[in-house]
């Protein structure tokens, strides 16, 4: 790998998103079924949010069988770290860990065309 190789050549093209506005439940049953541990959250076309298994496990231990009546809306974390598909990934890297973070959305403009996650960097160590 370069210094310069940017995300877009490791990160998830076109992920699996949800509304803010589902159950997490059918968040849950989503990211089992596409065997994914973050899925961006969105209110209409605009990125809102990011969740993450972790998140969840959260909603489940705080309000316990409720939790699958919450919407994906409170459970997630809004605002979540987005970048560039041109970035490079040694800044993204240490972006997130820099952040304490997993996963970085990655945005064209306002539009959401990846997500690149500590699992993507993991393929990128392996691949040296």
């Amino acid at each position: 790998m370069r210094k310069t190789t940017a995300v877009r050549e490791y990160m998830s093209r076109l992920p699996e998103e949800i509304d803010r506005r589902q159950t997490l439940a059918t968040a849950l049953r989503r990211m089992e079924v596409r065997d994914v541990r973050h899925i961006p959250v969105m209110d209409g076309p605009e990125v809102f949010g990011i969740l993450s298994r972790h998140d969840v496990l959260e909603a489940c231990l705080r309000h316990g069988r409720h939790a699958e009546d919450l919407t994906v809306g409170d459970v997630c974390t809004v605002g979540p770290f987005t970048v560039s598909p041109l970035e490079t990934i040694p800044h993204v890297a240490a972006q997130m860990v820099e952040r304490g973070v997993t996963s970085a959305l990655v945005t064209d403009g306002n539009v959401l065309v990846g997500i690149f996650t500590s699992t993507d960097a993991l393929k990128v160590l392996a691949a040296l």
